[in-house]
C-alpha cells in the first residue's frame, strides 16, 4: 500500500500539523495530506516530468476541507503567522471573494488549481475603503502550501514557478471579467462570462461545454456587472434559444454556436 511519508523540512525538523491554520477557519473539517506531484492528474501533475521521483515523494501537502457558508480567514488580512507560506491551493470546489470598495462591490470566483493567500489580500490602507469576505459555494478542499512545504519545494524552482504562473493566472481572469463588464448588452456579458468559466473548469461534449458550477442569477449579475433581474431575463431568453440550459442545479450546458 501506498501510504504517504512522514515529511521533514529541510532542517530535519518533523513538520507537524498545522493544527491552529486548520482550527482557525470557522468552518473546517477532515484533515488529511495528498501527494501534489503524484501523477499527471494530481494538483501540480504536469511538473512531474521536470521535478522527479524525489519531488513525489517529498511535496506533500497538508489539506482541510471547507464547508459551505461564510469562510473565516485567519488573519483577516494580516500575514503575521503566515511568513514563509506559498499560499492556498485549492484542489476541489468553489469559493467566492467579495470585495466592498467605498460602497460598491465586485467578486471574484475562485475553483480548482487556483493559488490565493486570503490574509494578505485585504488591500494597503488607502483613501478609498476597502474590505472583502469570503463564502465558500460547494465543499472545498485546499492544500496548505505552508512554510515547510516551501522549504521543501525550494530545490525545485519549477513548483514555485508554476505556483506564480497560476496566481498570474487569476489577474488574467479577473481582467477578462473587467472586460467582459464594458459590453453594453446583457447577452454579450452572459455570453462571455459562460464561455469563460467554461474555458476554466468545464468540459466539452458533443451538445457543447458542460460546465458544473453552483451559480445563482445573484452571482451572476456580481460577476458581469448586472442587476439580478436582467440576469434572469437574458438567461431565459439565451435558455430559449438553446445557447445556454441550466441542465440542474449546478449544471450548465452551454451550446457551441461560436
Amino acid at each position: 500500500m501506498d501510504t504517504l511519508p512522514r515529511v521533514t523540512d529541510t532542517r530535519g525538523v518533523p513538520s507537524a500539523p498545522t493544527v491552529e491554520v486548520a482550527t482557525a477557519y470557522g468552518n473546517a473539517r477532515r484533515r488529511t495530506g495528498i501527494r501534489l506531484i503524484a501523477s499527471h492528474e494530481a494538483p501540480l501533475g504536469p511538473l512531474l516530468g521536470v521535478a522527479g521521483d524525489a519531488a513525489r515523494q517529498q511535496l506533500v501537502g497538508r489539506t482541510v476541507w471547507l464547508d459551505r457558508g461564510r469562510w473565516t480567514v485567519p488573519g483577516d488580512g494580516v500575514s503575521t503567522g503566515f511568513e514563509g507560506w506559498l499560499g492556498l491551493l485549492i484542489l476541489d470546489g468553489l469559493v467566492v471573494r467579495h470585495v466592498y470598495a467605498g460602497g460598491m462591490r465586485s467578486c471574484e470566483l475562485l475553483g480548482p488549481g487556483d493559488v490565493l493567500q486570503p490574509w494578505s489580500e485585504g488591500g494597503e490602507p488607502g483613501t478609498v475603503d476597502v474590505f472583502g469576505g469570503w463564502r465558500v459555494l460547494e465543499p472545498t478542499r485546499i492544500a496548505l502550501l505552508d512554510a515547510a512545504f516551501a522549504r521543501r519545494a525550494d530545490r525545485w524552482p519549477s513548483i514555485t514557478g508554476e505556483l506564480m504562473r497560476r496566481s498570474l493566472a487569476r489577474s488574467q481572469a479577473l481582467a477578462v471579467l473587467l472586460a467582459l463588464a464594458h459590453a453594453r448588452r446583457a447577452d454579450v456579458r452572459l455570453r462571455a462570462l459562460f464561455w469563460h468559466l467554461a474555458d476554466r473548469w468545464g468540459r466539452m461534449t458533443p451538445e457543447g461545454a458542460v460546465l458544473s458550477l453552483t451559480l445563482t442569477h445573484s452571482l451572476i449579475a456580481q460577476l458581469t456587472g448586472l442587476r439580478r433581474p436582467s440576469v434572469s431575463v437574458t438567461l431565459a431568453d439565451l435558455e430559449r434559444s438553446g445557447e445556454i440550459r441550466r441542465v440542474d442545479r449546478s449544471t450548465w450546458l452551454i451550446a457551441d454556436r461560436r
